[in-house]
């Protein structure tokens, strides 16, 4: 019996009877409870560390993932205040050329106020000249009374000639001479009317053209009104156009002032990701450092607790199993990490690992029959299914669905471990 316990077999000891051998099996129960104490604090300290490595590892791609996304929109933010920065001088470009095409329509619209008191000058001179044109067709119809006063005149100048010439041939050889005074004034009553025809054509002549000239000069008076209209018209409309060209400025001006402030503001951004980017490599290398002495400990209470499962306990390696457990998922997170790397073909599946040689090698009904020890098995074989997935997509180069799988396992994992605390506490 003492050699039995001195191997370790606190569970088998060989038969014996006496006050000694009581003592021995009470030592091998104590030796027994003890082992089994140290075996539970280490599964529990190591399912903590590999807890902790396995939160680690994940916070450690992470800020991996945060650095390379810092890392692209630091570019972009740096292309984002060369852009803002060609568009402000455009904007300032476009204000300093709107306030100068400003300038110029409000000098086109004085230039048309000038156009326009020209053209009232014009009417107002056309308006008057068609007043002495006016005056003048008066003047060519009293002209015309006057000429036809002179017609009658000469007519009856030459009636009188006439009657002269009679009268000085009858007085015979006393008369010629009244009779060559008669024809000569005859000759000039007859020149008098071809003038006064000449003139009357001439007045006729003038009358029509004065009549065409104010006509035309009622027209161009009426087209000048008009084109006052269309200027005084486009007088407003430049007007209007100065106005909302100098709110487009303002605009311009305003949108400039905001773009300085959004390039001061990406610039700051800038400099925190850098900074950030900087302060993530700091984290990244204290994780890194962090994660290698866990493994370290790791390592050691891997070692302890191999040590530990040399001597006999009842069921030892339902605690075993929980270490087992959360290695599995530390492997795969180191992997997700880029720490380490899984080949899918050599994973155990939930048959093969520690606990599915236990869980389908038991033969306890005790056990079997136990509702944790049924609910253990598909969350168990699902835990082992997805680690294999998650290392075949990592495998492909699928990261995200592979990041997918590793996280769909929490859950399954809860179950296997809450149905091993639960055998634990029944089985103890």
């Amino acid at each position: 019996m003492i050699d039995r316990l001195l191997d370790g077999g606190y569970c088998s000891l060989p038969g014996a009877e006496g006050r000694v051998a009581d003592k021995l099996r009470r030592l091998a129960d104590t030796l027994e409870e003890r082992s089994r104490g140290i075996l539970t604090q280490s599964v529990g300290m190591s399912i903590h560390l590999n807890s902790t490595v396995t939160q680690a590892l994940h916070t450690l791609r992470s800020i991996r993932e945060m650095s390379q996304r810092m890392t692209t929109i630091s570019a972009s933010t740096e292309e984002l205040v060369s852009t803002v920065q060609a568009i402000s001088r455009t904007s300032e470009l476009a204000a300093s050329n709107a306030h100068g095409v400003q300038s110029i329509s409000d000098e086109g619209a004085r230039s048309t106020e000038t156009v326009v008191e020209t053209m009232r000058g014009i009417v107002n001179t056309v308006t008057e000249t068609a007043e002495r044109v006016t005056h003048l067709a008066e003047a060519s119809t009293s002209i015309g009374a006057i000429v036809k006063q002179i017609e009658q005149i000469a007519r009856q100048t030459n009636i009188l000639a006439m009657n002269a010439t009679i009268e000085a041939a009858r007085a015979g050889e006393a008369g010629k001479g009244f009779n060559v005074v008669a024809t000569e004034v005859k000759n000039l009553a007859n020149q008098t009317a071809r003038a006064t025809q000449d003139i009357r054509k001439r007045i006729d002549q003038l009358r029509e053209e004065t009549d065409a000239i104010l006509l035309g000069m009622t027209k161009g008076a009426e087209t000048v009104r008009h084109g006052e209209m269309v200027v005084m018209d486009s007088v407003g409309k430049m007007r209007t156009v100065s106005q909302e060209i100098r709110d487009v400025t303002t605009l311009m001006q305003e949108i400039s002032d905001h773009l300085g402030q959004q390039r001061q503001s990406a610039q700051v951004i800038a400099e925190n990701l850098e900074e950030a980017a900087t302060r993530s490599v700091t984290d990244t290398d204290a994780i890194n450092a962090m994660i290698d002495t866990s493994a370290l400990a790791s390592g050691s209470l891997v070692d302890l607790l191999t040590d530990i499962n040399k001597v006999e306990m009842r069921n030892a390696v339902i605690h075993l199993a929980k270490s087992d457990h959360m290695i599995w998922r530390r492997r795969l997170a180191e992997m997700l990490a880029g720490r380490t790397t899984l080949n899918p073909n050599e994973l155990a599946d939930h048959r093969s690992c520690r606990l599915g040689k236990w869980y389908y090698g038991v033969q306890d009904p005790a056990i079997t029959g136990h509702a944790a020890f049924r609910a253990m098995e598909s969350a168990h074989e699902k835990v082992h299914h997805l680690g294999i997935e998650a290392a075949k997509l990592y495998q492909a180069g699928d990261f995200d669905a592979a990041i997918a799988a590793v996280s769909a396992i929490e859950g399954p994992s809860q179950e296997v471990q809450r149905r091993l605390d639960e055998l634990a506490v029944a089985f103890s």
